[in-house]
């Protein structure tokens, strides 16, 4: 399977409604990065009917906690990691939410300041395998979509969804951005 094969199982009727987030919404936002899976971010709510749908499409799931369920293609390739979250926060970030074309593929992603919540809340996990990446994906969106991190709308997001610190080390980090 790949990435349009992926994006056609949340379109099967009755349609199941996602929004593309990890490498490929960082992409879509102004840095390129390898990625080894794609990430999708859907409804709770829906979980069971995604779950049926993935596994129909001959993926297994070798990871799942509360928030997360992943798969892998028995016969390799690009994995899938589904992200759970409940219906008002999908249905808040679907509303600020951007179409892309991903050769050929439409699909949706979250805004910039969506996408940039979700990397600064895993990097409040700090999770070991996640935080470098997470750091990167941060530091990379914020120079190539030349936001100022010193604008009290920044300050707020970063304090909001990461911590002071994060914030502070951003901002002297990109301070010559």
């Amino acid at each position: 399977m790949e990435f349009g094969d992926f994006i056609r199982i949340g379109a099967q009727k009755p349609s199941l409604r996602f929004l593309v987030v990890g490498g490929y919404a960082v992409a879509a936002h102004g840095h390129a990065r390898a990625t080894f899976d794609v990430d999708l971010l859907v409804r709770r709510a829906e979980r069971d009917a995604w779950l049926d749908r993935v596994s129909s499409a001959g993926l297994k799931l070798f990871g799942e906690t509360g928030a997360f369920a992943q798969f892998t293609q028995p016969q390799g390739g690009d994995g899938l990691d589904l992200m759970f979250v409940d219906e008002s926060t999908f249905d808040r970030m679907w509303q600020a939410s951007e179409e892309r074309d991903f050769g050929g593929h439409s699909a949706r992603i979250p805004s910039l300041d969506h996408l940039l919540a979700l990397k600064l809340h895993a990097l409040k996990q700090t999770l070991p395998h996640r935080t470098s990446k997470d750091a990167d994906d941060v530091e990379m969106l914020v120079r190539r979509n030349r936001l100022d991190l010193r604008d009290p709308r920044y300050e707020q997001l970063f304090l909001k969804y990461g911590t002071r610190e994060i914030y502070e080390t951003f901002v002297r980090l990109l301070r010559n951005a």
